[in-house]
């Protein structure tokens, strides 16, 4: 499946989940959707992701949308409680999520970088998204050197957690410095290869599409904003 096809996919998910109000509907898609990760055995070790956002998020929404915490504060039960609209909102986040984990899992980086400069996007806006992408993999290995090179100082990194927040700047502004740093130069190669001279790039094998999951997506999009004008209108 093309990365688009399964974007939108997550896409019409994640609409079809925020229209829904709170019922058996929303509450089976989004544990349907996380069981869906756990048995999928490449995905599966991404529960730990959700339950380290949800967990917390469920604690937060019970605490400022149940009467427990009112009550324990000021003695009085609280009037503008809503916990059918915490619920409702928890579930949705939690299809979201899930949905956007599994299509994580699904789609590589590489594939979807290929996508999107094969793609009928300008090459300027491809490259805008696809930017932070191309340097994940570069900032992650200038930061491991700049680690390394400040345990060599002595700086305690690997200390307890207080000594970590405190020598997080150590960490972060050399970071910082040697990515402005290289601004200048990546423009000069972007220059060199002609970038935006052409309308349209070329990649060395794009992924595959096909007219009927061209359909699919248009589709789906469509079935978005009908979705979106019935919950409106209701």
């Amino acid at each position: 499946m093309h990365p688009f096809t399964s974007l939108t996919l997550w896409l019409w998910l994640s609409a079809s989940a925020l229209f829904l109000p709170l019922g058996w509907p929303l509450i089976l898609l989004g544990c349907g959707t996380f069981f869906a990760l756990l048995l999928w055995q490449p995905a599966r070790h991404r529960w730990r992701i959700i339950a380290w956002l949800m967990l917390p998020m469920a604690a937060g929404l019970w605490l400022i949308h149940g009467e427990w915490f009112a009550q324990l504060l000021t003695g009085d039960a609280l009037k503008s409680s809503h916990p059918e609209f915490a619920m409702a909102l928890w579930f949705k986040l939690l299809t979201v999520i899930n949905g956007s984990q599994i299509w994580l899992q699904y789609v590589p980086t590489e594939r979807f970088i290929r996508a999107l400069f094969a793609s009928r996007l300008p090459a300027s806006f491809a490259y805008l998204l696809a930017g932070p992408l191309l340097l994940v993999e570069q900032l992650r290995q200038q930061l491991n050197t700049i680690r390394e090179a400040q345990l060599a100082r002595g700086v305690p990194l690997d200390g307890r957690f207080w000594q970590r927040i405190i020598s997080l700047p150590a960490l972060l502004f050399p970071l910082a410095s040697n990515t402005l740093s290289e601004l200048s130069i990546r423009g000069a190669a972007l220059d060199m290869r002609g970038f935006r001279y052409c309308p349209k790039r070329t990649t060395l094998n794009p992924p595959a599409d096909s007219q009927w999951q061209t359909l699919l997506r248009y589709g789906l999009i469509l079935l978005i904003l009908i979705e979106g004008g019935i919950a409106l209108w209701w």
